[in-house]
């Protein structure tokens, strides 16, 4: 009897501090960041990649590729394998000459996971393509040349280069570095620019400028030996240097060198008028210096420029209406000049439809005035973190307030857990909070969304977070297996004796 009470107790205790250990890690490691292919081989590709982090450990990676690029959510990869705890893992049994995807996820000694792929590369094995260690090697003693991955038009004046790893171009003349040649005519195809794509974080990529392609003409190009790999490798000259690519007839889009213009001018009421503009405009640090308000009849009457909120104008573009608060006005006709105002590209204001006039606004003796149309801006650097407390969860939602929010009368969260499709209100806070916390949190999968509204009604169109809680009944009832394993071990161990 004796026995059986304290193999009874051995595995009560077993299980409450097994279960205690394991439900106090639910955070997941970090994303994978800087995923790179090492090299192409013969049916093989070695990847690289940089430490994760978890609050108590990573204990492994996993790789996932296919033949399939995946960059939207709920798309997975063919297959994946667990190249345990390395940074560097060789994939083989590859077919050659066909392109394969890869990313990399890490997971902790409790089976969390990165929430999301690391960055998606690409490479292709090819036969006598170069050889390479398997996992566990130095990614700081890289031999291995780069290669050209795959090229394909943008457009008929722009290509766009993709190779196996990061690369650098020469500093100077790196366009020289490319050559170009129609197939059917053996003619060259100009390289006018080379320059490194700016949205490829990954430094694999190179947009090529060339004078103006034929529509699907065959054309082939060759990468010099200038152009090299961070290691310092220079590309090797053969069938690794080369990409085929048909001629886009696409005609490239212009440049966009024209500034913003001023389309009309509107009076609101008497301290309030509209700007509004062609397109989405973009304010110095300093708004109030962006426009200067004087009396037509007379240029040394001016209006002070109390405020600046940009607005949505009528074609519905963001960011292409100002709305001016100023000091009282009088009955009389203004001009407003711009300065300072650009564009997303840079291009400063039209010289040329720079100003415009409106009708000043008498103090009202009576009766409504125009009310305000403009909502506040949206918050930046939403983020939610997640605290298990027992079996539930307390989720902090963090945030900052943009500065020129001044007439802000309260936040409003909401939340959803059909994936956005549907929201309820969550809590109304003041205008100055900048945290809330949503407690006794069920897991699962949750959208929160916070909006701005002012005084005059008008509310922003709010930004969301998302954060998944996962669940901890399935690992307890296998925690609980193991306790009772370990406690008949413990009781055999004491028959022996």
């Amino acid at each position: 009897m004796k026995k059986i009470t304290y193999f009874l107790l051995v595995t009560a205790l077993l299980s409450v501090f097994s279960f205690r250990a394991f439900a106090a890690d639910t955070a997941n490691p970090t994303n994978v960041k800087n995923v790179k292919v090492v090299a192409a081989m013969d049916g093989a590709v070695k990847l690289g990649w940089s430490k994760a982090t978890d609050d108590v450990g990573v204990v492994g990676y996993k790789v996932y590729y296919g033949l399939t690029s995946v960059t939207q959510k709920g798309k997975t990869y063919d297959k994946n394998i667990d190249a345990k705890n390395v940074q560097e893992f060789t994939v083989s049994g590859l077919t050659n000459d066909t392109k394969y995807y890869f990313t990399v996820i890490a997971y902790d000694a409790a089976g969390n996971e990165s929430l999301a792929w690391g960055n998606e590369v690409s490479a292709t094995p090819a036969k006598g393509s170069g050889s390479g260690s398997g996992a566990g090697s130095d990614i700081g003693s890289d031999k291995t040349a780069p290669q050209v991955a795959d090229a394909s038009a943008i457009d008929n004046q722009d290509v766009k280069v993709v190779f196996s790893e990061e690369i650098v171009l020469p500093k100077s003349n790196p366009q020289d570095a490319f050559d170009i040649e129609d197939q059917d005519k053996f003619q060259p195809l100009l390289v006018t620019d080379a320059r490194m794509d700016a949205t490829d974080t990954s430094n694999k990529t190179v947009i090529l400028g060339t004078s103006k392609q034929k529509e699907n003409a065959a054309y082939k190009l060759t990468v010099g030996i200038d152009v090299k790999d961070k290691a310092g490798n220079p590309i090797v000259s053969g069938t690794s240097d080369t990409a085929p690519f048909k001629g886009s007839g696409v005609e490239k889009p212009a440049e966009d060198k024209k500034g913003p213009s001023i389309t009309k001018v509107e009076s609101m009421d008497n301290t309030h008028f509209i700007v509004n503009f062609d397109e989405t405009v973009v304010l110095s640090i300093d708004p109030s210096e962006d426009f200067v308000i004087t009396a037509e009849s007379d240029n040394t009457k001016k209006l002070d420029v109390l405020g600046v909120k940009l607005g949505t104008n009528s074609a519905n573009v963001e960011d292409a209406t100002a709305v001016i608060t100023t000091s009282p006005q009088e009955a009389v006709k203004y001009k407003v000049k711009v300065t300072n105002v650009k564009d997303g590209s840079g291009n400063k204001v039209s010289d040329t439809k720079n100003s415009g006039s409106f009708a000043g606004t008498a103090a009202a003796t009576g009766g409504d005035q125009l009310k305000d149309i403009i909502p506040p801006k949206d918050v930046v650097n939403f983020i939610a973190d997640k605290i298990l407390n027992g079996k539930q969860y307390t989720v902090t939602l963090n945030w900052k307030i943009p500065a020129e929010n001044k007439d802000t009368e309260k936040q409003l969260i909401y939340k959803s857990t059909d994936k956005g499709v549907n929201y309820g209100n969550e809590a109304t806070l003041a205008s100055d909070k900048t945290q809330y916390k949503a407690e006794k949190m069920d897991p699962g999968e949750y959208w929160f969304k916070i909006t701005e509204k002012d005084f005059a009604g008008n509310e922003s169109k709010g930004v969301i977070t998302k954060i998944v809680l996962p669940k901890t009944g399935p690992e307890m009832i296998g925690l609980v297996a193991f306790s009772l394993i370990a406690g008949r071990i413990v009781g055999r161990k004491k028959r022996k004796k």
